[in-house]
């Protein structure tokens, strides 16, 4: 499906942000109300009566939830007989990404984001739904500590017949509880069995079950029984307790989403968790992302050879955390760097770079980092290092990074337009010189 300009005669799309089990999902700026939005249509490939069924299931079961671990919808619409959703745009990091990048999570953040997305289930139980694929792909961590559970795609009402044809399992092979591979209908103690699973990931890195193929992992998930987590290194027992009764093969001996939020005794600074965990994850990837060698800085934020107050101000307020090295620098492929200037002209950078700093004064710093770091590439290959565009570029990229507390590196990129203001300025004062228009300094002696 080629992409669209423009949905539902007032959603502009901005860019394209991934696929879902049946849908492709783009950020967009709602023109009637100027806000950003995500907006998930059905590929043209699996347009069907049974997709186009399913997708308003999603619309339906999201406007009836309103409770703040849940994605909110805002309206649904067709165009040209393609279904769209519009949800709110959840900006952070999904914790899918998050465990892929740094790991196992320590237990007071397992806690904060295994309550989260429990109160989330609790509320999707009590209206009456059953999500059906709760995974760590579909949860979404936010910079304010918010845990949000979204993709209803193939939610279902509780007491309905299963959706597709017997024996086609729906759902992530991973997170399935043993009864949704037998094919019999999905209950609310199936979505406790998945976040069983989330949970163990969450403490461990990988899920409880893995197999070389789909056939052997969904045998294993049937039949045998989960790892056990008791005496695992840093693992405390009422967590590996949890683990295992929401692994249990039996649906009935689950706890409910009720019963395990009790259990999980969630930290007090639970926000404060999670809005640590995901700026940390976002700060490491801006220190990869702005790894590359250093570059100077020459703009009209600076009147002389010193960084302006603001800058130094900008630095001195970021938190003083500590930052790892970063494991490997952003290292485009020629062939990759050919296609980014093919694409993008001199005037789409300059707007891609306002756009940029936009998204850092609003504070969405993850698409900065993303931007900022494919502009000054741009930039640097088109102008050279010392370009005032390129040197602008680089400006904003330290901006960025004390905003997301990496104050050393932050430092680092003021320390650069120091040199290169005072650089720039000694260069137009040899030429001033030079063409006599101001004295030379022995002369004046």
């Amino acid at each position: 499906m080629p992409e669209p300009a423009l949905i539902g005669g007032r959603f502009e799309v901005l860019r394209r942000l991934g696929s879902g089990g049946m849908g492709e999902v783009y950020e967009a700026l709602d023109t009637a109300l100027d806000r950003r939005v995500a907006v998930k249509l059905i590929r043209s490939a699996l347009l069907s009566d049974e997709s186009g069924a399913r997708f308003a299931r999603e619309a339906r079961a999201l406007a009836r939830i309103d409770h703040p671990n849940v994605v909110t919808v805002y309206e649904a619409g067709v165009q040209d007989d393609v279904p769209y959703l519009v949800m709110e745009l959840l900006e952070g990091v999904g914790l899918q990404q998050l465990l892929r990048e740094r790991g196992p999570q320590d237990e007071a953040t397992v806690r904060a984001v295994a309550a989260g997305v429990c109160r989330a289930l609790a509320a999707v139980h009590e209206a009456g739904m059953v999500h059906r694929d709760v995974k760590p792909s579909n949860i979404q961590l936010t910079r304010t500590g918010r845990v949000a559970l979204h993709d209803f795609g193939i939610a279902q009402q509780h007491d309905s017949t299963a959706v597709t044809h017997t024996g086609i399992v729906v759902g992530t092979p991973a997170y399935l509880a043993p009864e949704q591979i037998r094919g019999a209908p999905s209950g609310r103690q199936s979505d406790m069995y998945a976040l069983g699973s989330c949970v163990f990931e969450m403490l461990t890195g990988a899920p409880p079950f893995a197999a070389e193929s789909v056939h052997a992992l969904m045998f294993r998930i049937a039949q045998e029984p989960a790892p056990r987590l008791h005496g695992s290194t840093g693992i405390p027992d009422d967590l590996a307790d949890l683990v295992e009764a929401l692994l249990r093969k039996d649906p009935a001996q689950r706890p409910d989403a009720q019963a395990v939020i009790a259990l999980l005794h969630c930290p007090a600074d639970a926000d404060e968790l999670v809005a640590a965990a995901v700026t940390g994850e976002l700060r490491e990837r801006a220190v990869e992302s702005f790894a590359a060698p250093p570059e100077v800085v020459f703009d009209d934020f600076l009147v002389s050879g010193e960084p302006s107050a603001a800058v130094e101000q900008e630095a001195r307020e970021v938190p003083s955390w500590h930052l790892p090295q970063p494991g490997r620098p952003l290292a485009l492929s020629s062939s990759t760097r050919g296609h980014i200037l093919r694409a993008m002209s001199p005037e789409a950078a300059e707007a891609r770079q306002r756009e940029a700093v936009n998204l850092v004064l609003r504070g969405s710093l993850e698409e900065a980092v993303q931007l900022l770091s494919v502009v000054a590439e741009v930039w640097r290959t088109i102008h050279g290092p010392d370009h005032p565009a390129t040197l602008t570029c680089t400006y904003w990229q330290g901006v960025c990074l004390a905003r997301l507390g990496a104050a050393g590196e932050a430092v680092t990129k003021f320390s650069t337009v120091s040199a290169a203001a005072h650089r720039a300025l000694t260069q137009q004062k040899l030429a001033r010189i030079a063409s006599g228009a101001e004295p030379h300094p022995v002369d004046e002696r």
